[in-house]
């Protein structure tokens, strides 16, 4: 079994729906948090084995705002112990990702689906606070 077919297999136990890329070992969902919804990529990465879980928040932060949302990035990390929020300074847009590295064969359903569930708690746990420092003007929505 594939990672990706591994990843395929935990989302199913959650009924998620999902999408698949054809080319590539990634897949795309979206789910939704308490006040917005969040975007999920899962990509297995099979060079340097690792499962990369990025969830993308939905708005973007305005040009103005990224260093103080850099600060205040800088602070939630120091309180997540898996997993770290990262800004893209060229795109504004903010997501929480989780490496997880494996060596022989593919990871567990149990840490596979114990990576998801964490990696959306964490950024539904967030995200408020987040987008909060952002003026509501700036706030463009953005869905997969």
């Amino acid at each position: 079994m594939s990672v990706k077919d591994a990843v395929c297999k935990a989302l199913d136990s959650f009924d998620y729906k999902y999408e698949v890329s054809e080319d590539e070992p990634v897949v795309y969902l979206t789910a939704n948090g308490e006040d917005m919804p969040i975007g999920m990529v899962l990509a297995a990465d099979d060079e340097h084995k690792t499962l990369n879980i990025y969830c993308r928040l939905m708005f973007q932060v305005p040009p103005g705002k990224r260093e103080e949302l850099t600060v205040e990035l800088n602070k939630i990390n120091n309180t997540i112990n898996n997993g770290s929020f990262v800004l893209d300074s060229d795109e504004g847009f903010i997501s929480f990702k989780v490496i997880q590295s494996y060596i022989d064969g593919v990871p567990s359903q149990s840490l596979i689906k114990h990576l998801i569930k964490l990696s959306f708690q964490t950024a539904d746990l967030h995200d408020g606070e987040l987008k909060e420092l952002i003026p509501k003007g700036g706030w463009e929505m953005m869905y997969r």
